[in-house]
């Protein structure tokens, strides 16, 4: 098995067999692989990114030389079908500390969607930003519900603002347009992670109209409905609402 607190079993008498120290992992809260870690990336690299998928689902910090491993085998993900890339990430980005490990394992993610990586320390330079690109969206996605759809619109709504970023001359940066483009971003890696139709049309929709206005009248939501549809204007809604939950200066983004 990849993980000692994956490779426990039971016999017929409800016995727990641990051979690994699964069991203490478990209770201990931690990620280890069952033996060498670089072995077991090697028998199937998709385990990098379980590995990270079972952190941001429970929490557990991954054990010191299996973290290497991820870091030191990451470019082994580049050979994992794109289906099986999807099912993991799915999983991964609704998960309850899928923010946080957006963060610390970015280069990881970066061989899956390597457009995520301008976003790593890219500044903003604009009062209503006090984060860099990627550690804002790692907050909308920690605010946003878990729902798949959701999820990858937060991560993805911002993504294409270092493809659009222009300064004034007063020091103050501007990302005019930065809606479409991280629309289209959001496409080609959809399409090629060979996600379902629904998501990614829904996901490129929400990237699309995330910073439409949306005023609490009746008028402007009866207005915002018929493009929309209730459903969607739902999750447009919640998108909303994690974008300026994302802690900035002054609370506004």
């Amino acid at each position: 098995r990849d993980f000692t607190i994956n490779a426990l079993a039971m016999d017929s008498e409800g016995n727990v067999i641990d051979h690994v120290g699964g069991i203490e992992d478990l209770e201990n809260k931690i990620i280890r692989c069952v033996g060498e870690p670089g072995l077991r990336m090697q028998e199937d690299a998709l385990r990098i990114l379980r590995a990270l998928r079972f952190s941001a689902v429970l929490g557990f910090p991954i054990e010191k030389e299996t973290r290497r491993s991820l870091f030191r085998h990451k470019n082994l993900l580049s050979k994992v079908s794109a289906e099986r890339i999807w099912s993991e990430l799915t999983g991964l980005i609704c998960g309850e500390y899928s923010g946080q490990v957006l963060l610390y394992y970015a280069s990881i993610l970066g061989v899956v969607i390597p457009e995520i990586l301008p976003m790593r320390g890219f500044d903003q330079h604009n009062p209503h930003h006090c984060y860099d690109v990627l550690e804002h969206t790692a907050h909308v996605v920690k605010n946003t519900p878990p729902d798949k759809s959701l999820r990858l619109a937060a991560l993805f709504h911002d993504i294409g603002k270092p493809n659009v970023f222009v300064m004034d001359s007063d020091g103050v940066g501007h990302f005019y347009g930065h809606q479409k483009v991280s629309r289209d971003i959001a496409h080609d890696v959809l399409m090629r992670l060979k996600a379902d139709n629904r998501t990614r049309e829904r996901v490129e929709t929400l990237v699309l109209w995330h910073d439409v206005e949306i005023e609490p009248s009746e008028k402007i939501i009866r207005r915002r409905l018929g493009p929309f549809g209730e459903s969607l204007l739902r999750d447009l809604l919640a998108l909303k609402r994690a974008d300026p939950l994302a802690p900035s200066d002054n609370r506004r983004h």
